[in-house]
């Protein structure tokens, strides 16, 4: 892929450039404590916006991307960016996809849905049942479920872990909020049937009902919550333990996933009629 690294034309400094085919693409690489913020993307997008036209980046983060990061680029005009996180370089490292099939695979959703982050989990996973059932692929007894952000993933994966259910299930993280509806068509254009959403409040009203409207008619189970995960979870613990976790640090949804571990499930189903509907189709194995 005739890799170059260290390139500073014009006083700006470029990660690096690889080919691909026939294209020539840039790289920037990142690992910091916190996800990647928009104002990092934009610089990127800055560095590409000034070579030849049809340049595409390519953002490598260990640490993965804010969700309004993700959001930011899909509001744009153009989109020359794709985004690689933290679980996509750990499946290309291990070997469960190589870096020209998950180009490939990430090149062409950014064409066909105009998004910027495509999970590679969503393919790796479903590869991997398809051969442990010898070659015959069967999506019917895992479920699909689809957060917005990469923070949210583990919080949701604990939560659902302590609700009694019959099915196995996969989350996997659309990247933002309006890349939801993207991620559950292209989830059930590869044949699975059991797909569900979380998704939370979008300031934009009509943006919202769009997202609505796409996920009604793709038979995704919507979970419609009318505040942030944390929020919402916070309601279901206990005064004290609100109370004593309210001074630790919440750096990547921490405090999030605390409220999942230490939720009242009984009443969280009790009250969060959409959550418990869910839960009730995850016990249902047909």
């Amino acid at each position: 892929m005739e890799p170059r690294t260290s390139m500073r034309p014009t006083g700006e400094e470029i990660d690096g450039s690889f080919a691909f085919g026939n294209n020539f693409f840039l790289l920037e690489a990142k690992w910091h404590a916190n996800p990647i913020p928009a104002s990092s993307i934009y610089a990127f997008t800055g560095k590409v916006d000034g070579k030849l036209i049809g340049t595409i980046g390519v953002f490598f983060s260990m640490s993965d991307y804010s969700k309004d990061a993700v959001d930011a680029l899909v509001n744009g005009k153009e989109l020359n960016i794709i985004l690689f996180g933290h679980n996509d370089l750990l499946a290309i490292e291990n070997g469960s996809i190589t870096l020209r099939e998950a180009l490939r695979l990430k090149l062409r959703y950014a064409v066909e849905y105009g998004q910027p982050f495509y999970p590679l989990e969503t393919v790796v996973k479903r590869k991997s049942k398809t051969e442990r059932n010898n070659g015959e692929t069967n999506q019917e007894d895992a479920w699909s479920i689809i957060v917005e952000g990469e923070e949210d993933v583990q919080t949701i994966s604990s939560l659902l872990g302590r609700c009694k259910r019959n099915s196995d299930f996969s989350v996997f993280a659309a990247g933002g909020q309006r890349s939801v509806a993207s991620l559950a068509k292209s989830i059930v254009s590869n044949g699975s049937k059991r797909v569900a959403a979380i998704v939370t409040p979008i300031e934009d009203k009509e943006v919202q009902a769009e997202l609505t409207q796409q996920l009604t008619k793709l038979n995704v189970e919507t979970v419609f919550l009318d505040r942030s995960i944390e929020d919402w979870l916070g309601e279901f613990v206990s005064t004290e333990y609100f109370n004593a976790t309210s001074m630790l640090t919440n750096n990547s949804g921490k405090m999030a996933r605390r409220y999942a571990r230490n939720a009242d499930i009984d009443r969280l189903l009790s009250e969060s009629e959409s959550f418990a509907k869910l839960v009730g189709e995850l016990k249902v194995r047909e």
